[in-house]
C-alpha cells in the first residue's frame, strides 16, 4: 500500500495487522498435534478477527467515511454494522466468543475425556404466573416462556465439547469453522472498506 494513500493510517494499517495476525495464529492451530494448544491458538484468532470490524465500525463511529456521515454518531455505526454483518460469516458469534472470553468467564479447551456444555450469561429469568425457562438441546438452546414470564438474555454464549453454538445458522460450529469462513470473506470486505474510506 502506497504511503500516499489518503486513508492508510493509523486505521487501515491497524486493520491489515489485525488480518495477518488472524493468518498467524490459524497457520499455528494448524501445526499442533495437541487439542488443547490448537484451541489456544484459535481462540486466540478471535481477538483479532472481532478487532478488525470493531476498527472498521469505530472509523464510521467517528464520522471518518462520507457515505455514513450522520449527525448521530451511534447510528452511523449501526449503518455500517448493518451491511457488515450479513457479509462476514459468523460475525455475531465473533463478538460473543470474544466478549465472553474477555469480559465475562473464559473460554477453556474442551477435555478430550469428558462431554461438557457450558451456558454463559447473564440470563435473567422473570416469573410471572406462568414459566421462564432456558434449555439446551442436543439442536440448541431453547427458550420456554409461558403466561407472562420473561427470559431476558444478554448475548448468551453456549458451546459444547469445543463447538460453539451459531444462533444464525443455529448450528454448533468448531473455531476452525468460524475462522475458515471469515478468512475465506474478510479480505474482500476489507478492500471495500478501503473504497469507503477513499470516500
Amino acid at each position: 500500500m502506497s504511503e500516499s494513500y489518503p486513508f492508510p493510517d493509523p486505521r487501515l494499517r491497524g486493520i491489515q495487522e489485525h488480518l495477518y495476525r488472524v493468518r498467524r495464529s490459524v497457520q499455528l492451530a494448524e501445526r499442533c498435534k495437541k487439542a488443547s494448544t490448537r484451541f489456544r491458538h484459535l481462540i486466540s484468532a478471535i481477538y483479532p478477527a472481532r478487532a478488525i470490524t470493531e476498527l472498521m465500525l469505530e472509523a464510521a463511529f467517528k464520522q471518518e467515511l462520507k457515505t455514513f456521515r450522520n449527525a448521530v454518531p451511534k447510528e452511523s455505526r449501526e449503518a455500517l454494522e448493518a451491511i457488515l454483518a450479513p457479509k462476514v460469516p459468523y460475525y455475531y458469534l465473533i463478538e460473543k466468543i470474544r466478549i465472553h472470553d474477555f469480559h465475562r468467564f473464559g473460554c477453556v479447551p474442551p477435555d478430550p475425556k469428558i462431554r461438557k456444555v457450558f451456558i454463559g450469561g447473564p440470563i435473567k429469568f422473570v416469573p410471572r404466573r406462568g414459566t421462564a425457562a432456558y434449555m439446551v438441546t442436543a439442536q440448541g438452546p431453547k427458550v420456554v416462556e409461558t403466561g407472562a414470564s420473561r427470559v431476558k438474555q444478554q448475548r448468551p454464549l453456549v458451546s459444547s465439547t469445543g463447538e460453539f453454538f451459531d444462533d444464525v445458522s443455529s448450528n454448533y460450529v468448531s473455531l476452525e469453522t468460524v475462522l475458515d469462513a471469515f478468512l475465506d470473506v474478510i479480505p474482500g470486505v476489507i478492500a471495500e472498506f478501503e473504497r469507503l474510506a477513499a470516500g
